[in-house]
């Protein structure tokens, strides 16, 4: 703690959520442009599909940003950005490259996390505190889908099943803001960790927007419009019989 920068904490809050948001644009984009730019190659949809898809999907996990930084600001984002801060121990090129971008300073984002996650008692459970706005969020939204595109386009059940895994996964991870791995055992299961929390959430944020469905793939969609297309070209010609 004394090698540490000093910080100034509103000033840090303010440096983590602009990083948070540019990092969720930068990983929307990266995501939806890789896919169209496969499903481009599969011919399987084009990139109008996959951006009317991008943007909900950013729509989601920003408002859950905004959410969590109002309620609790510190422990939110000394924990989102804690895999921003394992990519700055392993890989400190790309680190370099898109600190130009997000702002990120590892030595002040060290302190924030060591204030955000300060606790003398046996069982710190501020690694768990902080996600109650998102599953909060996330159970809302669910409702919502339910009621506007009906029960079943919406995977309640396992929505469900996959809430208390993106717990637990948020609040390992959350830890190695404040220990940081030192074997490449560790590394490694730091990695695969913050890996499969970002898909978990991926996965919650698609299966959870309530005005559409993020699920449906561009080959679906095409599909059905080429049936609804045929199924009005045999009805034309009984139409055609009866005005006859």
């Amino acid at each position: 703690m004394e090698r540490l920068p000093p910080i100034d904490s509103r000033v840090e809050t303010l440096r983590l959520l602009y990083g948070s948001l540019v990092r969720l644009c930068l990983h929307t984009f990266a995501s939806y442009a890789g896919r169209s730019l496969l499903a481009r190659c599969l011919q399987r949809g084009g990139p109008a599909t996959w951006g009317r898809q991008a943007l909900p999907y950013a729509a989601a996990l920003g408002a859950e940003v905004l959410l969590s930084a109002l309620v609790c600001p510190r422990q939110y984002l000394a924990a989102v950005t804690t895999p921003r801060f394992l990519l700055d121990y392993v890989l400190t090129g790309w680190s370099d490259v898109l600190r130009r971008l997000d702002g990120f300073a590892p030595g002040k984002f060290a302190a924030y996390a060591l204030q955000a996650f300060a606790s003398d008692a046996e069982w710190n459970f501020g690694f768990f505190t902080w996600q109650l706005p998102s599953v909060a969020l996330t159970l809302a939204k669910l409702c919502w889908r339910r009621r506007t595109l009906g029960p079943t386009r919406t995977r309640t059940l396992r929505v469900l099943m996959m809430l208390p895994v993106q717990v637990m996964l948020r609040a390992y991870v959350a830890t190695f803001s404040v220990m940081i791995p030192e074997s490449v055992g560790e590394v490694t299961e730091s990695i695969v960790s913050a890996v499969l929390e970002g898909m978990v959430t991926s996965y919650l944020a698609r299966h959870t927007w309530p005005l559409a469905d993020l699920t449906d793939s561009p080959q679906t969609s095409s599909t059905d419009n080429s049936d609804g297309r045929d199924t009005g070209s045999e009805d034309s010609p009984q139409k055609r019989e009866v005005t006859s």
